[in-house]
């Protein structure tokens, strides 16, 4: 029968074997011969040893305990407390370069609230003042602030009404 015959390869047979037609009535395909060298065999590290005349010990896995999240985290914090100066002043730099993007999107003066906050700062340190005197002070700078962060906002929104 020629239903389990397998015709490209009995085509692709007759046609390496120069033949004029295919026979289709033959199902058997000649056996080839493999040469020496073609001919190979991979051997196992146990069966190496063996034929060496040594003894191989398998061992067997052990568990490995995984590293945990909290583990990981105080790495990381070692890591950063000892790396250079290099990765503060990156750190430090991409810092500011996000606060100017905050700013400009908001419409923020920085340079208007760093003159502020400095200050303030140095009411605070004043030691010539009485208590009273700094807090009032430290109040009328603190309204200044938010002058500056509303006129901002208000800047922010004429702006969108504009577009």
């Amino acid at each position: 029968m020629m239903i389990n015959s397998n015709y490209a390869q009995q085509v692709t047979l007759a046609k390496s074997n120069n033949a004029a037609f295919v026979n289709f009535a033959n199902t058997t395909a000649p056996v080839q011969a493999i040469s020496g060298e073609k001919d190979t065999v991979t051997l196992s590290d146990k069966a190496l040893a063996m034929m060496n005349g040594t003894e191989i010990k398998e061992i067997a896995p052990t568990y490995v305990r995984p590293q945990t999240a909290n583990s990981l985290l105080a790495k990381n914090d070692t890591l950063h407390t000892s790396s250079s100066k290099d990765n503060v002043t990156f750190d430090n730099r991409f810092n500011e370069i996000m606060q100017n993007i905050l700013d400009q999107r908001l419409g923020i003066d920085r340079d208007k609230l760093k003159e502020i906050e400095a200050m303030m700062e140095e009411i605070a340190n004043n030691e010539n003042m009485s208590p009273e005197e700094k807090q009032q002070a430290l109040e009328k700078l603190a309204e200044m602030r938010e002058k500056v962060i509303e006129e901002s906002r208000e800047v922010r929104e004429f702006s969108k009404q504009t577009e």
